[in-house]
């Protein structure tokens, strides 16, 4: 693998969703068609063969598909496997001609049914659980939480993603939508609808991880917005002392403390021989205490003055 698809697998959890949805267990035949459907989604119509072609980036995607339609949908030729390079990345393609299978996506794509469900046959409640895990391995990549919630289907047909983005608005959550180049992708940014998406997807594990992660990081962002909403109060308070003590030292300076009267030079006498102290704790020093509103509207009024004597 090259160094560049390397780095894109260390910021995606693709693989670590992937390797959980393996682990779950297929018991029927009607949820073995639904995941290898799921997995053979973004597959193409081989002219010249006479069949259907998918490409997969990951050899265990590839040869899932192939054991599950040799030994379940199998018309009598042998699923191939071969390497192949698409868009510059290396993967496998497979061809497939099975009937019962290649009838799902023909259906599909000449819109003889209105939705995947009658199209693949869904019969048990377990269905549409693994066509879901099939089309995450074959079409989505999630990227890590710290480089931002991403989760994208993306899928090489119109009518195809038309029907996924209704099978998904109907069970879960609308997706967004954008086009690139022939591709068109179906995505998701909000980590509670990801999250979700992936525990119906039987991604049990990596829902709840996702849950954790943003709750840590919700609880790391309301601790910064305390400390600066701290340290904001923390400014105004120590530069509205600066102010009240220089008011203070002007009236002090120029023989103009008496203006004041006995109540107020109280006040400002305190406040000089106690700048550090607070609001509450230079009340409490009063005799008798004020109260913090009290000692407010006498340290409004020093500072009125103080200001209408400098521009005397």
């Amino acid at each position: 693998m090259s160094d560049k698809l390397n780095d894109i697998k260390k910021q995606s959890l693709t693989e670590d969703v992937v390797e959980e949805l393996y682990s779950i267990p297929v018991s029927k035949s009607c949820c073995y068609k639904a995941f290898v459907c799921g997995l053979l989604y973004n597959c193409k119509k081989n002219q010249e063969a006479k069949a259907y072609e998918a490409f997969f980036y990951r050899e265990n995607d590839a040869c899932s598909a192939a054991d599950i339609i040799d030994g379940k949908f199998s018309s009598g030729e042998r699923t191939e496997i071969a390497p192949r390079a698409r868009g510059g990345h290396r993967g496998y393609a497979i061809e497939f001609k099975s009937k019962a299978l290649i009838s799902v996506f023909r259906d599909i794509d000449d819109g003889k049914k209105e939705n995947i469900q009658s199209a693949v046959g869904f019969r048990c409640d377990d269905c549409k659980l693994h066509f879901f895990r099939g089309v995450f391995m074959s079409c989505a990549a999630l990227s890590r939480p710290k480089s931002g919630y991403h989760l994208e289907f993306s899928l090489n047909n119109e009518k195809r993603a038309e029907l996924l983005s209704r099978i998904l608005s109907e069970g879960m959550a609308a997706p967004g939508r954008i086009v690139r180049a022939n591709k068109i992708g179906l995505y998701y940014k909000s980590n509670g609808k990801i999250s979700d998406l992936l525990y119906c997807f039987g991604a049990l594990r990596a829902s709840f991880d996702m849950t954790n992660v943003s709750i840590e990081r919700d609880i790391r962002n309301n601790e910064n917005r305390a400390t600066n909403c701290v340290t904001r109060n923390i400014s105004r308070s120590v530069g509205a002392t600066i102010k009240q003590v220089e008011a203070i030292k002007y009236l002090l300076e120029n023989d103009k403390i008496a203006l004041l009267g006995d109540e107020l030079e109280y006040t400002a006498r305190l406040r000089i021989e106690n700048d550090s102290a607070s609001l509450s704790e230079l009340a409490a020093l009063h005799e008798p205490p004020i109260s913090k509103s009290g000692l407010n509207s006498r340290l409004s009024k020093i500072l009125a003055i103080a200001e209408r004597h400098k521009n005397i």
